[in-house]
């Protein structure tokens, strides 16, 4: 039979044990924890995967190359902002979203600049600007017929990301943004003389007459509806005029 004096002393040493338990089981879970975050962290570990979507001239070797990664994917040190920010500072990426696809991936969606003309720019060159006003590609001839040329404009120097500062460049941009791509891919070149008169050309070969540059912007609703109206009532004109009050077609008798 124990005294007090015993007993109490038995307590306490059993609080004394329990509480070093406790502490060295806490003690064990940090250094778990620590050990874990400090493994994960090592540039040789790999966990999860990138996937990138919506590319197609800017290649996802070159995306990867951005993000500067080298060996195997380790999604613990990789920095969403850093890697938006690091994408955007390519000229041809308009915008970059970034997100987490259950259980380990790293979705990268990129939207990248559209080309919106093509136009003469410095010693023979042509040069690709995209609906912004920046250059996105320049090259000795046109490489292709996606985009509608400009005639009888020069940009001068042009280099690739700069931001053409050549007005009637810039207010031809902002008409053809307002047009869907369908419409858009009907015309053929667009031509402005030296009154800065506004000739559409169609890839149909009828000519639209749109009026004087400055005035391109009020015509963009007249110019969707007659293009409209002529392809679903399968118009053939020699030319179309929007110069006046209400818009005129000549048509082939």
């Amino acid at each position: 039979m124990l005294s007090t004096k015993e007993r109490l002393c038995l307590e306490r040493q059993k609080r004394r044990l329990r509480l070093l338990k406790i502490t060295i089981g806490f003690l064990c879970f940090v250094c778990i924890v620590v050990g874990s975050y400090q493994l994960v962290h090592q540039p040789w570990f790999s966990f999860g995967n990138i996937d990138i979507v919506g590319t197609r001239n800017v290649k996802n070797e070159d995306v990867i190359r951005t993000l500067n990664l080298q060996g195997p994917v380790n999604l613990f040190l990789i920095d969403r902002n850093r890697v938006k920010k690091a994408l955007e500072q390519d000229f041809r990426i308009e915008k970059v979203d970034t997100s987490y696809v259950w259980p380990n991936v790293m979705k990268i969606e990129v939207t990248e600049r559209q080309p919106a003309i093509y136009v003469k720019c410095a010693y023979g060159g042509f040069a690709q600007v995209d609906f912004n006003g920046s250059v996105l590609n320049v090259s000795k001839g046109i490489k292709d017929a996606s985009v509608p040329f400009v005639s009888g404009v020069s940009i001068g120097n042009a280099y690739l990301g700069d931001k053409v500062q050549k007005n009637d460049v810039e207010k031809i941009v902002i008409f053809l943004s307002k047009l869907d791509k369908s419409l858009l891919s009907r015309i053929s070149e667009i031509s402005v003389d030296g009154q800065n008169k506004v000739k559409i050309i169609m890839l149909s070969g009828v000519p639209i007459l749109v009026g004087d540059v400055d005035g391109l912007e009020e015509k963009v609703v007249t110019f969707i509806t007659i293009c409209n109206e002529i392809q679903s009532k399968n118009i053939d004109g020699y030319y179309i005029d929007l110069t006046f009050a209400k818009p005129y077609i000549k048509v082939k008798q």
